[in-house]
């Protein structure tokens, strides 16, 4: 019941006293979901399943990524790590915005066996500090901008996105290695938002990887879907839409750097974007701005909006309802 605690009488026969999880009414026309097997395999497996449509596109420059570019990079990116002395069980560290290198990235510091972990770009100095003595990363990989906030954190300087990524040799046929890296290995170390304390760090194995990426793929589909995203790939809902999902099921990602609603509708109208991983402040804002939404951009690519990260009001899921009577919006 809606704002109760209660369970009537009726309800009590779907809730489960053992996990305390109310699991319905559920409607008896539905079928039983099947049950879901989950692949022996690591998350880079999974990636690589895919067809060579392209995976990630930069929404500023038109740059692609497409399944086979991404493998020869993260081949190419795992080699230069380990030549940096990254090898199994370090942590390295990523601090940036939105880009189509993070994928990249995430996935050759995993092939290695490493952990990699993340930080707010928009975090102060002594807010990362704080997270950098609680992961010790041996390696922080970061933007040019952001390197003078972040140098002297640990005894190796900030290395570059742009100038490591630029400096790989590529070689189309050079396979991604794993050695020794298994399914209960961490291999990553996110950290909470700090909203209600100190920020926590969670860590993921790869088999917890590839669970949420058939988990998600699962409910999702696999569909010829291009995907939005505004959300941030250093956060756990970012990077298992857009990384462990949308890549497992064979989407596209339109990667935006950060949110700006106009630079967001332009690029649904130019990319045909079809599905939106959103949080509630994006939601009410583009509920607000609907008349001029609709009327300066062509949204009729887009199917569904998924909003996660904090609970969306019932006020705000109607008002969009209203404004944007074509498309779904889920919470998630």
């Amino acid at each position: 019941m809606a704002g109760s605690s209660f369970i009537t009488r009726e309800e009590r026969s779907f809730f489960c006293p053992s996990t305390g999880i109310y699991n319905g009414p559920w409607s008896s026309s539905l079928a039983p979901t099947p049950p879901l097997s989950l692949p022996q395999f690591l998350l880079f497996h999974f990636a690589f399943s895919s067809s060579s449509k392209p995976a990630f596109i930069d929404a500023e420059t038109g740059a692609a990524l497409t399944i086979a570019n991404l493998r020869a990079l993260t081949a190419a990116a795992a080699r230069a790590l380990a030549v940096l002395g990254v090898g199994h069980g370090d942590v390295v560290l990523h601090v940036s915005p939105n880009s189509l290198h993070f994928p990249a990235f995430v996935l050759a510091a995993m092939s290695l066996g490493a952990v990699f972990s993340t930080a707010n770009f928009l975090q102060t100095r002594s807010e990362i500090q704080s997270q950098v003595q609680d992961s010790g990363p041996v390696l922080i990989l970061t933007t040019a901008d952001l390197a003078p906030k972040l140098d002297g954190l640990i005894p190796r300087p900030p290395t570059l996105i742009d100038q490591f990524f630029a400096s790989l040799s590529i070689d189309r046929n050079a396979p991604v290695e794993f050695p020794g890296v298994g399914p209960a290995d961490p291999a990553a170390l996110m950290y909470s938002s700090g909203t209600t304390g100190k920020s926590k760090g969670v860590v993921s194995s790869h088999g917890n990887l590839v669970a949420m990426a058939s988990v998600l793929r699962h409910v999702w589909g696999r569909r010829e879907e291009v995907h939005a995203c505004v959300v941030p790939l250093s956060h756990m809902f970012g990077f298992s839409v857009f990384v462990c999902r949308a890549v497992a099921a064979g989407a596209t990602v339109v990667v935006l750097r950060r949110y700006a609603l106009d630079e967001l509708l332009m690029a649904v109208e130019e990319h045909r974007v079809t599905l939106l991983p959103a949080v509630p402040p994006m939601v009410v804002q583009l509920a607000r701005s609907c008349g001029v939404a609709r009327a300066n951009y062509d949204l009729r690519s887009l199917r569904e909006v998924i909003c996660s990260d904090a609970p969306l009001g019932r006020d705000h899921m109607e008002r969009f309802a209203d404004a944007y009577p074509g498309i779904t919006l889920s919470q998630f």
